[in-house]
């Protein structure tokens, strides 16, 4: 018993401090959740049937670039998906809402759905800005980790 709390405070620890800094992008995600966060680039001498070149909200892609070295992006969010039967964004969603401390890699596993598929499809990037599935996961990540924190009465 005495181990599993061990390990349960050294784990929160870590998520502590891997997400600590980013925290401080919950305003910003708050508010711009439902925007658009990529436009594609229209250069004056840009030719007619030309590759459309997207660009992306600077503070976006810092988040993205932090999120992505914090380590807990897990490759394998596919089976969080599958294992919670989640395939809509509403889906992803009512998860995040629902999630307890203990299965908080739940919230990792579907944030690096938008992280991690962005590297290869850029898009996923401002669409969990749209839907908000960046703000709500930080949030409810923060809120768990601050619960963590109280002291017991």
């Amino acid at each position: 018993m005495e181990n599993e709390n061990i390990y349960r405070q050294e784990l929160m620890n870590r998520y502590r401090r891997s997400m600590e800094g980013l925290f401080r992008y919950l305003p910003w995600l708050e508010e711009k959740s439902g925007e658009k966060m990529v436009h594609i680039y229209q250069g004056d001498n840009m030719p007619q049937r030309s590759v459309a070149i997207p660009v992306y909200d600077g503070t976006l892609l810092s988040f993205v670039k932090e999120m992505n070295a914090t380590g807990l992006m897990d490759r394998n969010y596919v089976y969080v998906f599958s294992r919670y039967g989640i395939r809509t964004e509403q889906d992803e969603l009512r998860v995040i809402e629902r999630t307890e401390l203990k299965e908080i890699e739940v919230i990792f596993g579907i944030m690096a759905k938008y992280v991690l598929g962005g590297m290869t499809r850029g898009i996923l990037w401002s669409k969990a800005i749209e839907n908000g599935v960046f703000y709500h996961g930080l949030k409810r990540i923060k809120e768990l980790l601050d619960v963590w924190d109280e002291p017991l009465a």
